[in-house]
Parts: structure tokens; C-alpha cells; sequence
């Protein structure tokens, strides 16, 4: 592995763990047992690194934001993509756990978290209306604009309200998936309500 590849996987591990703004850039140094003057040759400032971290995060997401190449039919396919959305979420969970400082921060990368923000929206909100085209979904035009804007902001926040659940609770991307596909319970058509019912007594019952 590169020695770039290395910081940024080191600070990705130690953003993760203990939150971007208590990781100062010599610790990143020291885990990786490199002298602080080598890691400021290949990022000079602790925002070089959130920055390319984000950047990555935007790169692998782009194709999973483009949403299934067919048109949604079944609930079950909204999962799906919701759990790899998650996946990607999850990856780098610090960006979402700590937006208020990363923006803060380095406001130069608000724009970009704002977009990125954006075209989950928008993703969502027209996956809604392929599953209330082929009859899953009971919502008009107005429901699914809401609803969009509920699931985006749930799977967002998810990563802060998930560490005050019980330490023994499933908080991972297909309990995280299942939350937020849940918002569209009360407008699921009968049969996709059974899939719910499945998705429920996996995440949450058991």
C-alpha cells in the first residue's frame, strides 16, 4: 500500500473511532510509527485529509446513488439499496457524526456534503415514485417530496442517535436500512407491509 493510502486509511480508522476533531495529525504520525515531518509531506494539514476523505466517499458512492438500473417494483429492492447506501455511510460514518464540525471547520467542503446530501434526496425521492407506480407505494407527488426529505434526514443523523441505543442493539447498515425504510409503512401497499413485517422481526424483534 502507498504511503498516502496508508495515511488516509489510518485517519479514516482513527476519524471512525474517536471523532475527526479529537485526532490531531501527529497521532496519526505515531500510530502509523512515521515521523511527524513525513506525514506533513503528504498532507501538510489535518483538512487535506478529511478533504480526500470525502472525496473518496463521493467517488464510491456516485454509482450506488444512481439507483438500481431497472425501475424499483418491491420494497425489498428499496432495502436493498438503502443497505448499500448505508454500507458507504457507514465506511465513513465520521463525516455524518461530526457535520457540524467538519463544516465548521472546513467550510470549503460544505457545498460538496450539501450535494452529496442532495442527490441522496433526490435518488430517494424517485426511487418512491417507481414503487408507487407499480402499485407498492400509496403516496401522491406531495407524500413522496415529504417522505424523501424524512429518510434522508433519518439516515443522516442515524449515526449520531445509534450510539445512544443500548450497546446491545443491532445498529449496523441493515438495522440502519431497516429504520428508515420503515417511514414508508403507513403507505406500503398489503403485500409489501409482509416484507416489513420480515425486515421488523430480523433488526428489531430478535
Amino acid at each position: 500500500m502507498k504511503t498516502r493510502d496508508r495515511i488516509l486509511e489510518t485517519a479514516l480508522r482513527l476519524f471512525n473511532e474517536d471523532g475527526a476533531a479529537k485526532v490531531p495529525i501527529n497521532r496519526i504520525a505515531t500510530e502509523l510509527e512515521m515521523s511527524p515531518g513525513n506525514l506533513h509531506y503528504h498532507f501538510p494539514q489535518k483538512g487535506q485529509l478529511v478533504d480526500r476523505l470525502l472525496r473518496r466517499l463521493e467517488d464510491e458512492a456516485e454509482p450506488v446513488l444512481a439507483g438500481p438500473g431497472a425501475a424499483l417494483i418491491a420494497v425489498d429492492d428499496f432495502w436493498l439499496f438503502l443497505h448499500l447506501v448505508f454500507e458507504k455511510m457507514f465506511m465513513y460514518r465520521f463525516l455524518y457524526r461530526d457535520v457540524d464540525y467538519v463544516m465548521t471547520e472546513y467550510p470549503a467542503l460544505a457545498p460538496r456534503l450539501r450535494l452529496l446530501t442532495s442527490r441522496g434526496i433526490t435518488t430517494v425521492d424517485r426511487l418512491c415514485h417507481q414503487l408507487a407506480a407499480g402499485g407498492a407505494l400509496r403516496a401522491n407527488d406531495a407524500d413522496i417530496s415529504v417522505l424523501a426529505l424524512q429518510m434522508m434526514m433519518a439516515a443522516t443523523c442515524w449515526f449520531t442517535f445509534a450510539r445512544m441505543l443500548p450497546e446491545t442493539q443491532d445498529t449496523g447498515p441493515g438495522r440502519a436500512a431497516y429504520q428508515v425504510l420503515s417511514l414508508l409503512s403507513p403507505y406500503l401497499a398489503d403485500d409489501a407491509r409482509q416484507y416489513m413485517d420480515y425486515l421488523r422481526r430480523k433488526y428489531v424483534s430478535s
